[in-house]
């Protein structure tokens, strides 16, 4: 096996699987042949520290001491472990309801939401699947695109007018595209989120709680169960 790929590999475990339970039925030309295809990859996967993607779940939480990271293999991973850090400290948000009957992805949700100084941001990365590019990997983003619709009128006006001002006098840093914007997803600050509509707010939090770090709105976009749809 000279090309180690995810389906090459199915394929040997799946002669392996038969190998191991019915052994007799291996005749000795078979057995040599098997072992070779292990052999091979075995080599193969030595030689390359990843021969296909990989992708991690990663998490980061700001806060006053510094620093928190998460790493999972999936996003119900991750959230678990950084639910399990907002119910070690959902006292500071004086929340009355119990954290231990919500989800993972409701007390973060909760819990970020009000902790004014604490801040949540996730991402998804690939491993093994960018090159290297004059020294250094390429950085990648993860974006979700949504219907313009979820937006009124008035709202998508307001964004037309944020992307022809200065960058440091938008309440909020989008950017425009043909069809509609980019807009990130990050945790708006508290003195700045009367500035912007529920229902652009409620776009971000649904982006931000699936892992996305940008929404593009587009015209063409189809829409997504639990956010509002406006008739332009």
């Amino acid at each position: 096996m000279t090309d180690t790929s995810k389906r090459d590999l199915a394929r040997l475990l799946a002669r392996v699987r038969r190998a191991i339970e019915d052994p007799a039925s291996l005749v000795e030309h078979d057995r040599a042949a098997l072992l070779g295809a292990l052999t091979s990859a075995e080599t193969h996967v030595a030689g390359s520290p990843m021969p296909w993607s990989l992708e991690i779940h990663i998490a980061s939480v700001e806060h006053r001491h510094g620093l928190n990271h998460y790493v999972a293999l999936t996003r119900a991973g991750l959230m678990a472990e950084v639910a399990a850090y907002c119910r070690e400290g959902w006292t500071e948000i004086s929340d009355p309801r119990d954290p231990a009957t919500l989800d993972d992805e409701a007390v973060a949700s909760v819990y970020f939401d009000i902790h004014e100084n604490e801040h949540l941001s996730t991402d998804r990365i690939e491993l093994g699947a960018s090159p290297p590019v004059a020294g250094y990997l390429l950085e990648t983003g993860w974006y979700c695109v949504l219907a313009t619709a979820h937006l009124s009128t008035s709202t998508a006006d307001l964004l037309d007018h944020w992307c022809s001002k200065e960058a440091t006098d938008r309440p909020l840093n989008i950017a425009s595209s043909i069809y509609g914007w980019f807009v990130p997803t990050r945790q708006i600050d508290p003195g700045t989120q009367d500035q912007l509509p529920a229902e652009l707010l409620a776009a971000i939090r649904f982006g931000r709680e699936r892992g996305f770090d940008h929404i593009l709105f587009d015209c063409d976009a189809g829409t997504a169960d639990g956010l509002p749809v406006h008739s332009w």
